[in-house]
């Protein structure tokens, strides 16, 4: 189980077994919106898909924030979540120039990531199986830290 703490403190992020905790900083942080979506899951499956991928978005969120000061996570817009009539969750970033969205389905094989940018970034889109997620993640905030 994930549990959601809203802390000030950076030091007070524990991981403990299966229950993982993470800290949410204020109201700017982008996964606090997608965060409430959480109560309406009605599936456990689904439930468990969004919090892992919300706990390690926060997670590289708050490590990049910590390592670097070039990075600026001033400009990282929320993250939004809704959940389908199918039962699935939709979860959508939307910057600027970009977009990137996560479909979070019952049965984790159909679960995938989609990024697709405008013209300033050469109408770039990819997307794919959401297996691993903080694979999946890496790749993605190597690209949102380019590009933001």
């Amino acid at each position: 189980m994930i549990n959601f703490l809203q802390e000030t403190d950076p030091q007070s992020w524990t991981k403990e077994g299966e229950n993982e905790t993470f800290i949410l900083r204020g109201e700017s942080n982008p996964v606090k919106q997608a965060i409430g979506i959480i109560p309406q899951i009605e599936d456990p499956n689904v439930a468990k898909q969004v919090r892992r991928l919300l706990f390690y978005i926060n997670m590289i969120i708050d490590l990049s924030g910590q390592a670097s000061e070039e990075v600026d996570l001033s400009n990282i817009p929320p993250l939004y979540a809704y959940v389908e009539e199918d039962g699935a969750v939709s979860v959508e970033w939307i910057f600027p120039d970009f977009r990137i969205g996560f479909n979070i389905e019952p049965n984790p094989d159909d679960s995938g990531w989609h990024l697709v940018a405008g013209k300033n970034l050469e109408d770039k889109t990819e997307s794919g199986q959401l297996i691993n997620i903080p694979k999946t993640l890496i790749k993605l905030f190597t690209f949102i830290f380019s590009n933001i």
